[in-house]
């Protein structure tokens, strides 16, 4: 089966390849990440090698979860599940990403190929059977995150600071069950295209979206305080808009999936933007 460039381009989810970005973030707030030129290049390495392996996650994710994306009115178009690429060439195709991901780590420490290891046995586990168990789905994909910050420090051979790993692991929580509650109000009354949604409730749900919306901006603005630099307390009301404005989007049910929020709401685009650039002027210059 001949296949166009942007077939597999597709398949890959390079669009997705934004949570990487997470990989630079103990560098970033190390003070090291734009102040070495070696560091930044051999991050840039490490960003490029998790997010093959991402790639490779979710090829293999597409082959499982083919039969329920062929009923789903926006995942019937991918590659996989519109047989516009056959699960051989998908398959090979992963095998290359995974290839590439693993060579590119090769001339990192053991500790970064271990974490990236243990994201893709992760990831091959939530295709599996993790999907598929109400609350484990979602700390799985925080897990996934978490293990990217940890590759980053490994990586740039940067302490990993408690902070943040707390602000990781809760900001993945708020992004993960979000998801599901915007999933979970946009198909009431209809066909269920994930299967776990059938054990969730709205209202769990949406206790649980305060709890970590709330937790989110009371652990940044505590690692705020604890920077000592009164400049990163301006950064504050960006995080509080830019949570708030997330948990809007869910509730209205406008948008759900984190990277889609990202790229297509402009507000939420913009108030990430002016934050990291606060950010930088506060830890570069």
């Amino acid at each position: 089966m001949k296949c166009s460039f942007k077939t597999y381009f597709l398949v890959l989810r390079t669009h997705q390849w934004v949570k990487n970005l997470l990989v630079l973030a103990p560098p970033f707030f190390g003070d090291v990440l734009f102040s070495n030129l070696d560091i930044f290049l051999m991050m840039v390495q490490a960003f490029i090698a998790f997010s093959f392996a991402s790639s490779t996650v979710y090829i293999i994710n597409d082959i499982f979860d083919k039969q329920e994306d062929i009923a789903h009115p926006a995942k019937k178009f991918r590659p996989i599940a519109s047989d516009t690429l056959d699960n051989r060439s998908a398959l090979i195709l992963a095998c290359l990403t995974f290839i590439v991901s693993i060579v590119l780590s090769l001339s990192f420490d053991k500790s970064f190929i271990f974490f990236l290891i243990v994201y893709l046995f992760l990831n091959i586990a939530y295709s599996l059977f993790l999907q598929y168990m109400v609350f484990v789905d979602a700390v799985s994909i925080a897990i996934g995150f978490l293990l990217r910050v940890e590759a980053g420090g490994a990586a740039s051979s940067v302490n990993v600071s408690s902070w943040l790993i707390i602000m990781t692991v809760i900001l993945s929580l708020l992004l993960a069950f979000g998801k599901r509650r915007f999933e979970l109000g946009s198909q009431e009354g209809e066909n269920r295209f994930r299967e776990v949604l059938a054990r969730y409730k709205a209202v769990h749900l949406d206790l649980i979206l305060v709890f970590l919306g709330i937790a989110a901006i009371v652990s940044y603005s505590l690692y705020s305080f604890s920077r000592g630099t009164w400049g990163f307390l301006m950064t504050i009301p960006f995080v509080c808009f830019g949570v708030i404005r997330y948990l809007y989007l869910v509730k209205t049910l406008k948008m759900g999936d984190p990277t889609e929020s990202f790229f297509n709401d402009k507000w939420l685009l913009v108030c990430v933007l002016i934050w990291f650039l606060i950010t930088f002027i506060i830890i570069y210059i």
